[in-house]
């Protein structure tokens, strides 16, 4: 029986199959799923996609993931809607767990933030957040590598329900480094929900070292055994997409989006801040 639940606050790209890794090798009593519903396809290699986008559609779909309707319903502040499609993903949940010693169910998705965060604190409570969160500009980068629609995944960034509202045209990077600075903010604002009992974050390369992830699952009640250093999940090198790096370009980008945070914002412009003098002393 489920009596726990733990979700991640993540913008993606930040070591998130890494994490599900540790989980699945080490975690004891625990179920770990990363961005369910997943597509396990049957047809050939080449019919893929294919296969891909009309189960997202029909059966494994846009909304039970996050996407779709899901980021619509979030800006329309449709709470009935996104209790609706959180409530189908706690039934799923909880029958993967029927005749298991399951006491703990560990979210690992940027998709619980985006929208389906506001249908399961409505219907949860003691909840424990994980904000799994990589260097903006190593993440922006890796998006950028990664060569995806942002609009899939992202609802734009001057929608007036999103929490730092950005109006004028954004090229793809400062596209990525907003939605970056909005799941900053949004951690923030839910961490003070009367429904959050526990925060606790991970940077990413927090999962190099395993007495990191051991003092994660400590703090997060999570039975384990012996944890050893696993291999980093790089998504983007499995796929052929070029190494994730950071150059001079990058750091300027960086320098010009952060004039445009208002000034009320200072704990996330801190952060930003952070970034660029790790950055320069990298690069400069």
């Amino acid at each position: 029986m489920i009596k726990h639940y733990i979700f991640t606050v993540t913008n993606g790209r930040s070591g998130q199959a890494t994490l599900d890794q540790y989980l699945k090798l080490y975690a004891t009593q625990c179920l770990s799923a990363f961005e369910e519903p997943q597509i396990i396809t049957y047809f050939p290699s080449f019919l893929n996609n294919f296969e891909k986008k009309i189960r997202r559609k029909y059966f494994e779909t846009h909304e039970l993931l996050g996407r779709g309707n899901v980021l619509l319903a979030y800006q329309e502040k449709k709470l009935e809607y996104l209790k609706k499609i959180a409530r189908a993903r706690l039934n799923s949940i909880k029958k993967k767990a029927l005749n298991t010693d399951t006491t703990v169910y560990f979210d690992i998705s940027k998709f619980y933030i985006r929208g389906l965060h506001l249908g399961f604190n409505a219907l949860l409570d003691n909840i424990k957040l994980v904000f799994l969160v990589r260097d903006p500009l190593l993440n922006m980068k890796s998006y950028i590598n990664r060569k995806k629609n942002f609009f899939l995944d992202n609802s734009a960034p001057w929608e007036k329900n999103n929490m730092l509202k950005l109006e004028g045209n954004l090229i793809k990077e400062e596209l990525y480094l907003w939605s970056w600075c909005e799941t900053f903010l949004r951690f923030k604002s839910i961490s003070e929900s009367k429904k959050i009992n526990k925060t606790f974050i991970i940077n990413t390369f927090d999962l190099d070292d395993p007495k990191k992830v051991k003092k994660a699952f400590d703090y997060l009640e999570i039975k384990y055994k012996s944890i050893k250093k696993i291999k980093k999940i790089n998504t983007n090198i499995e796929q052929g997409n070029i190494i994730t790096k950071v150059d001079y370009n990058d750091l300027k980008l960086l320098k010009n989006f952060i004039i445009k945070i208002p000034k009320e914002y200072n704990e996330l412009i801190l952060s930003i801040e952070k970034s660029i003098n790790m950055h320069e002393k990298n690069i400069l």
